[in-house]
């Protein structure tokens, strides 16, 4: 938009020099062809700092800028010796424009009042001897360079508003798109938390039935081996070894029954705070942040309860980094009485006006349907916090 902006104006500059030029020669025709070599300069050089110079974004009011501009001034000037109805004004009016559309607020005001003490001493020179013309025209010129210099300087503040607030949506746009990187990141740290720990507890469980039933089947064997030898000798003694035998068996069948149990029904697949300090673990390694945690490890929490707790965790940590830009959080679970309690802050933008979305309206569904409380707690510039307490007990 601002590229197709300026380019309107620079046709329609192009078009306004092109119509004073052959005026100008028209009105003074025995002198037509230096007029026209006059505005030919004008016309150059006006293209060399339309295509060559502000095209350069480093580019800043230096000696090349100013040469142009006296160039141009010092050719209008020479101009108004063969100007007869005053058509090279409109020539500064057009610098006036250009010198406030591309160079900055200092800058082009400095140009814009020597134009036009420039234009008062060529207004003396024409009218000294009429004085009240001469007064006229040089308030009339004032109030005209006053409006050409206040629209084209709201234009080009309209051009600078216009780039602040692309780089801005640019800005927010990687931000956005960095902070769904680090969510999906997270999400995959914890699917492979719950896939490290379910692993874990059944490399455990296989541990377990290994060296209870192995133990068993030993001690079984032994009782066997003894029974063989007292046979003959000791009978009585013999099937007492058979019955310990037997009683092994049934303890390595129950065993084994149990672990098959937990296996089929995923019970007590997960260590709860193993994987706890697994998703912490996982989560500070994927997204640079830091969870400082004070974890009562003593308590025995029910199911339901450990559900909530992870979810809560999960959710918070997730919110904090995509909403809040927090790099740091705190994470306290201990025992207060007969309840588990739960806190969660982090030192993110935080904001004066929280409206719960659905994850956090899920959060309090959860809790309260374990009877327990689930609040928040957010200000801006001072971070967000979660706090849930529920019975400790089912």
């Amino acid at each position: 938009m601002e590229n197709k902006i300026k380019n309107i104006i620079t046709i329609m500059n192009y078009f306004v020099l092109t119509i004073i030029m052959l005026a100008s020669a028209i009105s003074n025709i025995s002198h037509s062809t230096i007029i026209i070599f006059l505005y030919l300069i004008i016309l150059s050089s006006y293209t060399i700092k339309t295509y060559f110079i502000y095209n350069n974004k480093k580019t800043t009011f230096n000696f090349i800028i100013i040469l142009t501009y006296v160039i141009e001034i010092l050719i209008t000037l020479a101009l108004q010796y063969y100007d007869v109805y005053l058509l090279s004004f409109i020539v500064l009016c057009l610098i006036v424009e250009d010198v406030t559309l591309n160079l900055n607020k200092k800058a082009s005001l400095l140009v814009t009042i020597n134009i036009y003490f420039i234009s008062c001493i060529i207004l003396f020179l024409k009218f000294k001897n009429n004085k009240p013309i001469l007064i006229k025209s040089i308030l009339l010129l004032i109030l005209v360079y006053f409006i050409v210099y206040i629209i084209f300087f709201l234009i080009n503040y309209l051009f600078e508003q216009n780039e602040i607030i692309d780089k801005s949506l640019k800005d927010i746009t990687i931000k956005n798109l960095e902070k769904d990187i680090l969510y999906k990141n997270l999400k995959e740290a914890y699917s492979k938390v719950e896939s490290i720990t379910a692993l874990r507890e059944r490399n455990k469980i296989a541990a377990e039935i290994h060296d209870t039933v192995g133990h068993t089947l030993t001690t079984v064997l032994v009782e066997l081996e003894a029974s063989k030898r007292l046979m003959n000798k000791d009978k009585d003694k013999a099937l007492e070894k058979l019955n310990l035998a037997q009683g092994q068996v049934r303890k390595g069948l129950n065993d084994i029954r149990s672990s098959v149990r937990i296996l089929e029904k995923g019970q007590d697949v997960l260590d709860f705070y193993g994987s706890l300090e697994a998703f912490i673990e996982n989560t500070e390694k994927h997204s640079e942040i830091i969870i400082k945690k004070d974890i009562n490890k003593d308590m025995k929490i029910h199911k339901k309860a450990q559900q909530v707790i992870f979810s809560s965790l999960m959710e918070g940590v997730s919110n904090g980094i995509r909403h809040g830009n927090s790099t740091a959080f705190l994470l306290k679970l201990y025992k207060e009485k007969d309840r588990i309690c739960f806190l969660l802050e982090d030192n993110g933008l935080g904001s004066s006006v929280v409206s719960p979305g659905f994850g956090l309206r899920a959060m309090k569904n959860r809790v309260e349907e374990l009877k327990g409380k689930f609040s928040i707690n957010s200000k801006e510039g001072e971070g967000f916090g979660i706090y849930i307490t529920m019975p400790l007990n089912e």
